[in-house]
């Protein structure tokens, strides 16, 4: 077992955080479990959405000097949230902070949801269940746009040579 997930277990600072809050108009937040790990460089999101503020994983880190590597897939942002942050169940409750709450923060009302009337973008897995979809990579999902499939085919890395070397 990971020893990061052991020392994770100690949530002193949530506790900390959570009493430093408990003032007399906030005593009714006291209530609230803490539970966000500690050692992996997150902030309190399980605490931040207790308290109901919108909480929104992103990533910019996609071929840049910080991390050389990514191809901003949204997909991955999330199970990486899940694993980093340690994302629980419901994990739908969770897909929010990759989808309508972005939109919503950036004043975008017809992007992240699913709606009549809206544009059908949107992404279709395979998987039966949300423990399946976390499992793998999902490489073989199916992307829409305006409710038509897209290739999903990522280019090959020698066309992107021009952009990193630039």
């Amino acid at each position: 077992m990971c020893n990061l997930y052991l020392q994770d277990r100690n949530q002193m600072v949530s506790q900390q955080f959570m009493q430093a809050l408990s003032g007399e108009q906030l005593a009714h937040l006291a209530q609230f479990k803490t539970q966000t790990p500690r050692w992996r460089g997150v902030t309190l999101v399980h605490e931040l959405k207790q308290f109901g503020i919108p909480v929104a994983f992103a990533s910019d880190n996609c071929r840049d000097p910080f991390y050389a590597y990514g191809d901003h897939d949204g997909w991955e942002v999330f199970t990486q949230a899940v694993r980093i942050a340690q994302l629980d169940a419901p994990y739908s409750n969770w897909c929010q902070s990759v989808t309508t709450i972005p939109a919503n923060l950036m004043q975008l009302p017809s992007c992240g949801r699913i709606g009549i009337g809206l544009p059908a973008d949107l992404i279709l897995f395979k998987s039966r269940y949300w423990s399946e979809l976390l499992a793998r990579s999902q490489h073989d999902r199916i992307v829409l746009r305006d409710g038509k499939p897209i290739d999903p085919t990522l280019p090959d890395y020698a066309e992107l040579d021009d952009l990193w070397h630039s």
